[in-house]
């Protein structure tokens, strides 16, 4: 598989867990079986919730996986093809926040940086994405992921639905706006949806948001190869064909609003036209084909956003904060609500107007992630939990996280415990959260998957 100088060094001892032996390098999670005595790389990348293209499917109703970019084949098929690394989770991706071309596959993940004349390929940080705070090292910048660790169901429903060469990929954390709604950034798009009504998403109007200008409505005309489009009392605008059909297969105008300007002339027979949510332009694709696509308009809308929360707002210094998190009972029944509370100080001062994360992780392992009410003006927030149907004795654990304006994050753990009876005094059980919490602090650094 090419050995230490490409899966990078060992950045975490040993695990053991059952008859599996797992350890991190920086590129991947190795895995070792007694039973079969193989090793075997670990499958992160199915972790970082890239949904099949849409229309991959051949006549046979069969899914087609992605293409493997020609300056990846070498690599792949020197480290044992798809039985070791993995099929494709993606088509090859230009990276622009890090200038690099990359491609994600099941086990491992590729890239070549595009100022590299030699277009020498390296793998992406599989392994350290994974483990972060549960191993100390720093990530080599060029091979970092910046893939969202928190998902937002309503979202990635959306992106599954639609694919995500149609979205792009996200660019920011799920948050929450000063307006209510979980906001999330896509390269192409941004999504919003209410924490009351997560059923639907919406759009938020990108070009408007960016200033695109737009044009006077035309009179009613008729050319080749183009559609028109009513906006205003007959009004509207042509919509060149090859945009038309492309909308028709991507929640038409229900989803893209109307027309805002007409076809603009990019270069000699590219063009670009702007709807309410999106703008649909043509472009030329890393395999040289002129294909479709929306406009990437989400690092634009990014840049300013993290603009106008700067000059709102002095960025948040990680070192200074103190989580202290609680809640309303350490034992509750399966049939009873619970509320899950936390203070964020930053010296001895409150900090409001502080959105936090609460994840909790259920019996065998399934972690649910939510968004708490920003911080009120003594630093609090509370939310209330649905009753949680698990066994007796189910231990719950959770933790609560912060993140500052550059994407640092903090985090502090708890938990508490299912039981529905008499048996167990409440006064019985008030050590529970802190043996939990010394054990995880005392070995998370050998149970790295505790701090998924």
């Amino acid at each position: 598989m090419g050995g230490l100088s490409r899966l990078g060094p060992a950045i975490s001892p040993v695990i053991e867990q059952g008859d599996k032996r797992y350890q991190y390098t920086t590129a991947v999670l190795l895995e070792y079986d007694r039973n079969t005595e193989q090793v075997q790389l670990s499958p992160l990348g199915r972790e970082f919730g890239i949904p099949f293209l849409p229309n991959s499917v051949d006549q046979e109703g069969n899914v087609q996986t992605p293409k493997i970019y020609p300056l990846f084949e070498k690599i792949y098929t020197e480290m044992g093809g798809e039985e070791i690394v993995g099929p494709p989770l993606s088509e090859v991706h230009y990276n622009e926040r890090l200038g690099r071309y990359e491609q994600y596959f099941e086990r491992v993940g590729f890239y070549i940086l595009e100022e590299d004349v030699s277009q020498t390929v390296y793998l992406l940080s599989y392994g350290a994405w994974k483990c972060r705070q549960s191993c100390s090292f720093q990530v080599p910048e060029n091979s970092r992921i910046e893939l969202p660790t928190v998902k937002a169901e309503p979202m990635v429903a959306f992106v599954s639905r639609h694919g995500i060469d149609f979205t792009g990929f996200a660019l920011s954390e799920p948050y929450l706006t000063s307006d209510g709604l979980v906001e999330q950034i896509y390269e192409c798009l941004v999504l919003t949806f209410n924490p009351e009504h997560p059923e639907q998403v919406d759009l938020r109007p990108l070009p408007q948001l960016l200033g695109i200008p737009s044009d006077e409505l035309e009179e009613p005309q008729s050319l080749p190869d183009y559609e028109w489009v009513s906006v205003d009392q007959g009004r509207g605008f042509l919509v060149p064909h090859r945009f038309w059909e492309y909308l028709q297969t991507h929640g038409g105008l229900e989803l893209s609003g109307l027309p805002q300007t007409k076809a603009h002339q990019l270069s000699e027979g590219y063009q670009r036209q702007c709807f309410v949510k999106f703008c649909i332009e043509d472009q030329i694709d890393l395999y040289g084909n002129r294909v479709v696509r929306l406009s990437k308009l989400g690092e634009e809308y990014r840049k300013q956003k993290m603009q106008a929360m700067g000059e709102s707002q002095k960025p948040l210094d990680i070192t200074q904060i103190t989580l202290h998190a609680w809640e309303s009972q350490p034992i509750v029944a399966p049939d009873q609500e619970q509320e899950i509370g936390v203070s964020v100080y930053s010296g001895n001062q409150p900090l409001s107007e502080v959105s936090a994360e609460l994840i909790l992780t259920y019996p065998g392992g399934r972690e649910e992630t939510l968004t708490m009410p920003p911080t009120d003006s003594e630093g609090k927030t509370q939310i209330k939990l649905s009753p949680i149907q698990a066994e007796n004795g189910s231990l719950i654990p959770y933790r609560v996280c912060v993140q500052d304006r550059r994407e640092q994050r903090f985090c502090v753990r708890d938990s508490f415990l299912i039981w529905k009876g008499e048996e167990l005094a409440r006064q019985n059980v008030q050590y529970l959260p802190a043996i939990f919490n010394w054990l995880e602090k005392t070995y998370k650094i050998f149970l790295p998957f505790l701090s998924r």
